[in-house]
This record gives structure tokens, sequence and C-alpha cells, in this order.
């Protein structure tokens, strides 16, 4: 029974915490979420990115995930309780490809494993297919980053 409660708690607040993101303007930039934008923070460099996906798609894809999906996955997504890392090579959904991070990203992906919450399909249901393919881009991103060069 406390499972099972546990589980409703925790869909209620990433539920409350998906659709609380709001906007207020600071200094320097936007509060979302708890922390702030700069406007003008770019994306992954473009080697980092799927082939065919742009500098452009990456950089939108970079600002999609920070409102919507860092709240389950981290800001560097190294996920947190709510929702699994997407910087590893395990997936709990597809096999990390692009076009599995699409498919995840469009149909969402079921509750399971250490995460009792499922993630909503299409960004809680406010992405099209553009968005969809930029956040998936810079998803992708995250997976295939380079080591920082000393």
């Amino acid at each position: 029974m406390r499972k099972g409660l546990w589980r409703g708690v925790a869909a209620a607040l990433a539920l409350a915490a998906v659709a609380g993101c709001g906007e207020g303007k600071v200094e320097g930039g936007f509060r979302r979420a708890g922390r702030t934008v700069v406007p003008g923070d770019s994306g992954p460099p473009p080697g980092q990115l799927p082939q065919g996906a742009t500098a452009e798609q990456g950089t939108e894809g970079r600002r999609l995930y920070r409102e919507t999906c860092v709240m389950c996955h981290g800001e560097d997504g190294g996920g947190t309780q709510l929702g699994p890392s997407l910087v590893d090579a395990e997936w709990s959904s597809g096999d990390g490809g692009f076009d599995a991070i699409v498919q995840v990203v469009r149909d969402g992906a079921p509750a399971g494993g250490d995460f009792a919450v499922p993630m909503p399909p299409r960004g809680n249901g406010t992405y099209d297919d553009p968005r969809i393919r930029a956040v998936a881009a810079y998803t992708y991103s995250l997976a295939h980053r380079q080591p920082a060069q000393p």
C-alpha cells in the first residue's frame, strides 16, 4: 500500500512540476523552473548532433529541453529520481539512436524500473513535429558529447 501511495505522490509532483514551469524576468535572463536561462544560450556543437540536424535545431532543442525535460532528466541529462539518465549507454526505451529518441518524445514512455512516473507524449501535449525533432536532436547530443580537451 505504501508503494502505491508513494508512486501516486511522485506522479502528482512530477505533473505539478511540469505544469508549473512558469517564467519570470530576472537580471541577465529568464527564470524557468528554478534556474536562469540566458538569452542567446547556444546549443551543442554541430559535431555532436545527429546527422542532418542543424545548429539551429540543437539550440531550439536545448531551449525546449530546459523548459520541459530538465525536471525529470536533470540540467546535464544525468537523470533524477523522476527520470533516467540520457548521457549513459543504457536506454530504457529504444536504442539511443535519433529515430528512437524522436519516437519516445512523440509517444512518451511508460513508468517502469526505478521510475514510477511515465514520460508524457509530446512534451505533455505541446510539441509539434519540428519541436519533437529539435528536442530529440539535443537529447541525442547529450548522449554523444565529446570529452573536454585539456
